[in-house]
């Protein structure tokens, strides 16, 4: 039986309600809305214009003063008879057929073109690739600061990614330029709802819901663009919480193959919008890892000082790339999946050394260097020794976003582009993720079972890592995380 890496899944939730804590009455207060007015960009409730600020008073006043100015003291038949005589200061302040003053329209938040050419979706590919990556570093570095020490810990950065763009599709002024930065996208890039649309079929399987309450409108063209890009037609929920828990966790199960069933436990009674965004990964190893040759072992979860008995897989003559890294003082191995997929293992080079001695060096510069040089090496047969995990998460992800300085959800969130109601914020965010690595499979090949010459080079994990589950086409890491003790 050859073996496969199944399941591996994470699920994001966000919960928008109305916002609870606003007074209605002190919306009265003068000085409060003249300060919402200057902080709020105009539109964004798709009925304010620039004319609601007091500097676009003053502009609308020196329009009228124009239009209308005060009649000249000399008698009308001498200003019309010679026009001539006129100094250049005088004709400024005369009227003009064509007002050129006239205040601006007011800003229309609209759906970008997403539209994308073959060249553009290529070149698409690789910013996304490049993006994404290091999206990840710092999603690892922020998961890794708000979890306990010497903890598991898994997440999906492109599930996290995806979930983001396609609120992204909807996000006006200062919200969207703050979600392109936390993705680390450029400026405007808009290929890259279709570039995702893309990726989502590459080995893995990624699906987006959105269900809201039946007093929140969406934009119809929000609401096309979502489901060409993202495939989801938005559910309209009822008035019965009972019901919206049990068809949201219906949704849920069927995404993931029941994997993940009764998530949420019960739903606020003022829940107007629920995004959710599930991945599904269910890849098998190039080569067998044969369950007769599984034994329990000594794993070392605290930099050899302690060791546990865990169930240890085997591989003779593995297809594998692997290197030492003396920057990182860190071993790293490449192990070939199918589907364009394989899971990238970065340990300490040693049982002296700390998984955190090796967290603290890698960044996304490093990171990116590692992953060109497994790409331009080649993998030889190497005995694979790896424990059999299953490793599970659970975060509010409010809280990842505001380490890593995104405060939109919580204060000044723009989505025009998604509803013309103004009062709506996040209450909550969940991201959960669960992997699981076994041996199960189909039969292998012949080739698998050859005995292991005494020169074939060991790739031994035994002590706590990172993996990385790599897309090899497109460049970009679908789940990231790490392992300090498989039997926990």
């Amino acid at each position: 039986m050859a073996a496969r890496l199944t399941p591996l899944l994470t699920l994001l939730l966000l919960f928008l309600v109305a916002r609870a804590d606003v007074d209605p009455g002190s919306r009265e207060e003068p000085p409060n809305k003249n300060e919402t007015l200057l902080t709020q960009p105009s539109g964004k409730n798709g009925s304010e214009t620039e004319l609601d600020s007091p500097k676009s008073h003053i502009t609308f006043q020196k329009v009228v003063e124009d239009k209308n100015p005060h009649p000249p003291t000399d008698s009308p038949t001498e200003s019309t008879t010679e026009p001539t005589t006129q100094s250049p200061t005088e004709l400024s302040t005369q009227p003009t057929s064509q007002p050129t003053t006239q205040a601006p329209p007011e800003p229309i938040c609209l759906i970008p073109d997403t539209s994308c050419s073959e060249i553009k979706t290529q070149e698409a590919e690789s910013m996304l690739g490049a993006a994404l990556t290091d999206f990840s570093l710092r999603l690892y570095r922020t998961f890794s600061e708000v979890k306990k020490i010497d903890s598991n810990m898994v997440f999906s950065p492109f599930s996290i990614a995806s979930l983001l763009t396609n609120i992204l599709l909807g996000a006006g002024n200062t919200t969207k330029r703050n979600l392109e930065e936390v993705l680390s996208y450029p400026k405007d890039f808009d290929c890259v709802h279709q570039t995702l649309k893309n990726l989502s079929t590459s080995g893995f399987i990624s699906a987006s819901q959105i269900f809201h309450s039946p007093d929140l409108i969406l934009k119809k063209d929000f609401v096309n663009a979502s489901q060409a890009l993202y495939g989801n037609q938005p559910t309209v929920l009822s008035n019965d919480s009972e019901v919206n828990l049990a068809l949201i966790n219906s949704w849920v199960a069927n995404r993931t193959n029941n994997k993940i069933v009764n998530l949420l436990k019960s739903l606020p009674s003022d829940v107007r919008l629920v995004l959710v965004n599930t991945i599904y990964l269910n890849t098998k190893w190039k080569m067998k890892f044969d369950p007769e040759k599984t034994y329990l072992e000594n794993f070392y979860p605290k930099s050899g000082k302690v060791k546990v008995k865990v169930p240890m897989m085997r591989s003779e003559k593995y297809p594998v790339t692997h290197f030492t890294d003396s920057n990182l003082k860190a071993r790293i191995g490449l192990l070939e999946l199918s589907d364009d997929l394989s899971l990238v293992i970065l340990l300490p080079q040693h049982l002296g050394i700390h998984l955190a001695e090796v967290e603290l060096k890698l960044s996304s510069p490093i990171f990116s260097a590692i992953l060109e040089k497994l790409e331009k090496s080649k993998s030889q047969a190497t005995l694979v020794t790896m424990p059999r995990l299953k490793v599970h998460t659970s975060q509010d992800l409010l809280q990842i976003l505001e380490k890593m300085e995104f405060f939109d959800f919580s204060y000044d969130l723009n989505l025009c582009g998604l509803t013309d109601d103004p009062e709506i914020q996040v209450s909550a965010a969940r991201h959960q993720t669960m992997l699981e690595l076994n041996e199960a499979g189909v039969e292998a090949s012949a080739a698998s079972i050859s005995s292991v010459a005494r020169t074939m080079s060991i790739f031994e994990v035994r002590q706590p890592f990172i993996f990385v589950l790599w897309h090899q086409k497109y460049k970009f890491p679908v789940f990231m995380g790490r392992v300090y003790d498989p039997s926990s």
